[in-house]
């Protein structure tokens, strides 16, 4: 950068040993460059308690550092600062981009920060970038942050303590101004409908031993203003759920257990000790979760897995009460053997399930969600489907070949009873809540081939309007999520001709979960182009965040080629406190 360019409102000039010796008498702790202002004196930051000029508990440290353009004081909290909160307030009118400039620091992890504006209602998660393995590349990145009108505003840092303590290293706040046609575009775009196209899961598993509220709403507020409209919130799966239940247990029921319990891992415990916080300061998730979405003016449905009765070992004993209490109701090969499923054949086992749904519909949210792709089978050679089959047809499907049309057909009336039986009950609470519309039902299903297989007739449930939409997890079989999904037509067309003419929607899942944003707007290009409306993003709150304008279409369908995935602007740092940093191994 030629710093001839570069108008210095006001600095901090730094001796060798890093150590602050002049600033300017009228000094507001900025740096303008080319209009863009930089905000150094994070040392400013209050309460000035909560800040030293070395490592103490309960403190922020403050170290001077210089790039090739200025210097300024960075605020650093490690794993032992337990930093508390601090703010800066800004001084500022009229519309800004609001950027973190968050330290890059070699061979190491991202460092995060938790960032609010004081009219938020909610802190944000701030990742900067994982360090360059070279001990001279020592950058500081512009972390976006958000837009937003500055009047009046301060903007608070906090540490990251859960799910697990980071390294917070932030060395000032980057302020755009935006002109009033650009602000008022960024207004009239959020305004937009039509863009609303992204739907995001979260399984809820949340490590939050503090039971606060606002370890649960941080994943959400980053979402504000996207692109996103629903947000699937895992409410359960089998005889466990994530709400305050009448019905069912939690992850807290192992500690009420007779005998202590041996937890496979230590993130089971950190799920158990979350809950029982949950249920000590009284914040139930699931509401937490669907009034959080309602203010930010985005849906929650509420998802279920209907296969998570029971897990394999070292888990098959620390849950599935359900599953131990009734070996009765257990799916069977074709000898008889029980299989480690609870079966959907048996009624007393739909009636359990839909009565776990209908306690979800007491929450405030938009709708349900059947999560088939965790985890098939349901079904099996049970007695019911085997008699049932015989008197139709005078035949045993035990001596069929499993994928005989006419045995796929019949096991396939047990799941489409039990969509008849859910979407009645959620009729009836829609009704008795005086809901202005009814709750609507979601299906994560598997790839097409299979989804008759596993008894699920999504022909059926869409002609007898027993589901709202239709999300297929993954084109690859055994719902691998690893692998690219979606690479042809002819992977997602049978599902568009499902649809085809119908009110039921379809959301495509994005896969695999390590796809780059680049690789986003690819998959979402050729989707988009056979005519989906719709984007499904399983375990997204995170993944998300690199295309949260994947709902505008328009930016998306016609082009040739994609830019690699934006990377933030970023400053050379020269010297952190004592350290020259140009040298090749700095210490």
């Amino acid at each position: 950068m030629n710093l001839q360019n570069v108008t210095v409102v006001a600095t901090v000039l730094l001796s060798f040993n890093g150590v602050p010796l002049e600033t300017l008498a009228d000094s507001p702790g900025e740096v303008s460059i080319a209009g863009v202002d930089y905000v150094v004196d994070l040392e400013n930051c209050q309460p000035r308690s909560a800040l030293a000029k070395s490592a103490r508990r309960e403190k922020w440290r403050k170290i001077s550092y210089q790039t090739e353009s200025f210097s300024g004081t960075m605020l650093v909290a490690v794993e032992e600062s337990d930093a508390p909160d601090v703010t800066y307030k800004l001084g500022r009118t009229g519309w800004h981009e609001v950027y973190l400039g968050i330290y890059r620091k070699p061979f190491e992890a991202p460092k995060r920060v938790l960032a609010k504006m004081s009219g938020d209602p909610a802190f944000t998660i701030l990742s900067g970038r994982p360090g360059e393995t070279d001990h001279q590349e020592n950058w500081i990145d512009d972390i976006y942050f958000k837009t937003m009108n500055l009047e009046g505003q301060s903007i608070t840092l906090r540490q990251v303590r859960l799910p697990a303590v980071e390294h917070a290293w932030v060395a000032y706040i980057k302020l755009v101004p935006l002109g009033p046609e650009t602000s008022a575009a960024v207004l009239a775009d959020r305004a937009r409908f039509d863009t609303k196209r992204l739907f995001v899961h979260c399984d809820a598993h949340l490590m939050n031993e503090t039971g606060s509220k606002d370890e649960i709403v941080k994943y959400f507020e980053p979402l504000r203003h996207s692109d996103v409209s629903r947000i699937y919130w895992e409410a359960g799966g089998g005889d466990r759920v994530l709400f305050f239940s009448e019905i069912a247990g939690n992850y807290e029921t192992p500690l009420h257990a007779a005998r202590p319990v041996v937890f496979p891992r230590q993130v089971d415990r950190v799920w158990a000790q979350t809950w029982q916080a949950y249920r000590r300061n009284g914040v139930d998730p699931l509401r937490v979760a669907a009034e959080f979405s309602h203010e930010m003016g985005v849906e929650l449905h509420a998802s279920y897995r209907v296969g998570g009765f029971v897990y394999p070992p070292p888990h098959d004993e620390l849950y599935g009460d359900f599953f131990r209490e009734h070996p009765d109701l257990v799916c069977r090969t074709r000898d008889g053997t029980p299989l480690p499923r609870i079966s959907y054949a048996y009624p007393e086992v739909r009636r359990y399930v839909v009565s776990l749904f209908q306690e979800m519909a007491r929450y405030p949210i938009d709708g349900v969600c059947v999560l088939y792709n965790r985890r098939p089978p349901l079904l099996g050679y049970e007695k019911p489907l085997v008699e049932g089959f015989q008197q139709l047809y005078g035949e045993d499907p035990r001596q069929l070949d499993e994928h005989d049309p006419r045995w796929l057909d019949y096991h396939g009336t047990v799941l489409t009873q039990f969509m008849r039986e859910l979407r009645t009950a959620l009729n009836e609470a829609s009704q008795q809540a005086d809901r202005p519309r009814r709750l609507e039902i979601s299906a994560v299903v598997c790839r097409y081939e299979e989804n008759r297989f596993h008894g699920m007739d999504l022909k059926t449930w869409v002609k007898e309007g027993l589901v709202d939409t239709i999300i297929p997890y993954s084109s690859s079989v055994r719902l691998n999520s690893y692998v690219p999904a979606w690479e042809t037509a002819d992977q997602i067309r049978p599902f568009l001709n499902l649809v085809e003419g119908t009110n039921c929607r379809l959301a495509p899942n994005l896969m695999p979960r390590g796809l780059s944003g680049s690789g986003y707007q690819e998959l979402a290009q050729r989707l988009y182009a056979l005519g989906i409306e719709n984007l499904f993003f399983w375990d997204g709150l995170e993944r998300v965040r690199k295309v949260l304008r994947l709902g505008h279409r328009e930016e998306i369908v016609g082009r040739s080629r994609y830019p690699d995935d934006k990377i933030p602007a970023a400053m050379r740092l020269k010297k952190l406190g004592r350290w020259e940093l140009t040298t090749e191994t700095p210490g």
